[in-house]
């Protein structure tokens, strides 16, 4: 691992510790949710840890990507390559801290809609905009769509 990978990764993994040490909202939000990567890597390993009570108590998890679909079609595309033998009620669990935003990587309209998602979400768990939160995003996407998305984040 390259040393600005890895202090990427340390910085990431101390801030979602800290996070869960601390019981500070966390919002995930996965860019191409609707792709290969995402269903069979992504959500999996998203699942895993919060089975294993490793995420941060007050965690969300959005996907983001280009297909229109309902909560539902998301949500039985995201658990599509979990274990067959998952704890049923664990998988509902964390069912209902994820959510779906549909939207184009270089639309800022689809970003300021990303964000009053994430605005919404926090404010239904009574988060002010003054507390301490943290945004994890994760982009399951080539990399031909990078730069527009970090730069439709940074805006948004």
């Amino acid at each position: 691992m390259s040393k600005a990978a890895s202090h990427t990764f340390a910085s990431l993994t101390c801030g979602i510790d800290r996070a869960a040490k601390n019981d500070i909202p966390t919002t995930i939000v996965v860019f191409g949710a609707s792709g290969d990567l995402a269903k069979k890597k992504t959500f999996p390993a998203l699942f895993h840890l919060f089975e294993q009570n490793l995420l941060p108590k007050r965690t969300r998890v959005i996907g983001y990507a280009r297909t229109h679909m309902s909560v539902e079609e998301f949500h039985k595309r995201a658990t599509s390559h979990f274990n067959a033998q998952a704890d049923k009620g664990v998988v509902e669990k964390f069912l209902q801290v994820c959510e779906y935003v549909s939207g184009k990587y270089d639309v800022d309209e689809d970003f300021a809609n990303l964000r009053s998602e994430i605005d919404r979400l926090e404010k239904e768990e009574s988060i002010d905009s003054s507390c301490e939160r943290i945004h994890v995003y994760y982009m399951a996407l080539p990399p031909s769509v990078f730069v527009d998305v970090a730069t439709h984040i940074k805006k948004n």
